[in-house]
């Protein structure tokens, strides 16, 4: 048997299992029977020359095999108990019995450090098959670990098929760097922001634009794999992949789209269960507004600008949305043929004055103390608007800008909570 060979067959990875799965009542049991494991490539099942099994409360699986399936290659230090494995330009490394790994001249640091057991040693998989571009998932119920050397996903424009895991990415939209960051992902560019940047730690990352227009030149010096942003910038798909990335065009206005966003890119940076954790969270939120027993459903017009030049918040937008998710009615919904016009509506006095909404809230940038008191003045002093009943009692609002300015993404259901909050008090 040559010394390739023989390192390969006392090599294993393991894939990290949550504790929660096995209590400490069947940990032991569960060690001792080997559940039997099967671990596909591309829907492949591929062959193992060690039975996998669980120590220690890791799932651990032979990776010999798996490392020559996947083009690779493994080498084995005997003296400094270092595991080297490389494909396509990439290097990985562990040492037995350390938590401190490395990709390419990155450092890494494990959740369980390698070990070796009756002669094997054993390093994670899921680690691995990442650090080199592929999609992992493990199904508890069937015991069996997929690993995944392209992704094809459903996007605005169609489907598109990723060959690499996405680490370098650019995101057009202040939302999308919101929840990308909040799944794990490397954001290396972002929109140019037109307020307060979330998260907070990524105000420091650079700007290249937006839906309006992209910096071709700051983003050709990041050196992104992956760019996201909306449909409408489809004729600029040609030159940034020229650039060396792939676009992934998405948008989002509804509640429901933004989960559906939230489970997009889930699937794209391999965090399925970190965006299931993030909707769940965020649908608790919406729940206690969904919950709320409001003894009237107020009817209200949400205005985005200003009273003497503004366009209305239709159904189809995210604040139309939001209203109706936090128990008020868009009057903007009886407007009609509504439904065939874009997210916000340039509408006339005539139809304003005929919906005759109960509350007027209006999103715009500035000082909100401020941007009221002259909101107000203009209501009140204007014959076209001084008759509606939202001011004669009073009922009009300046919405919060971080909520409403712009799509806030994972802050949705604070957004829908606020409006709730107002609906409670319009008289």
């Amino acid at each position: 048997m040559s010394f390739k060979r023989h390192i390969q067959g006392i090599m294993a990875l393991s894939l990290f299992a949550s504790a929660a799965i096995f209590s400490p009542a069947i940990q032991n049991k569960a060690e001792a029977a080997a559940p039997a494991i099967k671990i596909t490539l591309d829907g492949k099942t591929l062959s193992m020359d060690t039975a996998p099994q669980i120590v220690n409360n890791r799932l651990l699986v032979p990776y010999g095999s798996v490392v020559s399936a996947i083009g690779g290659t493994v080498d084995w230090n005997a003296t400094t108990k270092k595991v080297t494995a490389k494909k396509d330009g990439v290097t990985v490394t562990y040492t037995v019995g350390s938590k401190a790994a490395t990709v390419g001249s990155e450092k890494v640091t494990l959740d369980a450090a390698p070990v070796t057991v009756n002669n094997r040693t054993l390093v994670p998989l899921r680690f691995l098959a990442e650090s080199f571009g592929m999609w992992v998932k493990w199904n508890n119920t069937s015991k069996q670990l997929s690993i995944s050397t392209t992704l094809t996903v459903q996007t605005k424009t169609g489907p598109l098929t990723l060959k690499k895991k996405p680490t370098r990415i650019v995101t057009l939209s202040s939302s999308d760097t919101e929840i990308v960051s909040a799944l794990g992902g490397n954001v290396v560019g972002r929109s140019t922001a037109l307020g307060k940047v979330y998260p907070a730690s990524a105000a420091s990352i650079p700007e290249v634009g937006s839906a309006h227009g992209i910096n071709f030149e700051k983003l050709a010096t990041l050196k992104p794999d992956l760019v996201i942003g909306s449909p409408a910038l489809q004729q600029s798909k040609a030159t940034i992949e020229q650039l060396g990335a792939t676009m992934l065009f998405n948008s989002h206005n509804l509640y429901s789209e933004i989960q559906n966003s939230i489970r997009l890119y889930g699937q794209v940076l391999g965090k399925e269960e970190e965006a299931d954790k993030l909707l769940a969270s965020m649908d608790a939120k919406i729940r206690i507004a969904e919950q709320t027993k409001l003894q009237t459903k107020p009817k209200v017009i949400i205005l985005y600008g200003a009273p003497g030049s503004f366009v209305v918040a239709l159904p189809s937008s995210y604040p139309g949305n939001f209203l109706e998710l936090a128990g008020g009615v868009n009057a903007g919904a009886a407007f009609p043929k509504n439904d065939q016009m874009p997210q916000y509506a340039d509408l006339s006095m005539e139809r304003i004055i005929a919906a005759n909404p109960d509350a007027i809230y209006l999103i715009t940038h500035g000082d909100p103390a401020e941007i009221k008191t002259s909101f107000k003045k203009e209501l009140e002093s204007n014959a076209a608007w001084k008759n509606l009943t939202a001011v004669k009692n009073d009922n009009f609002e300046v919405l919060d800008s971080e909520l409403f300015a712009a799509n806030p993404g994972l802050r949705a259901p604070e957004a829908v909570l606020s409006l709730n909050q107002l609906l409670r008090q319009v008289k």
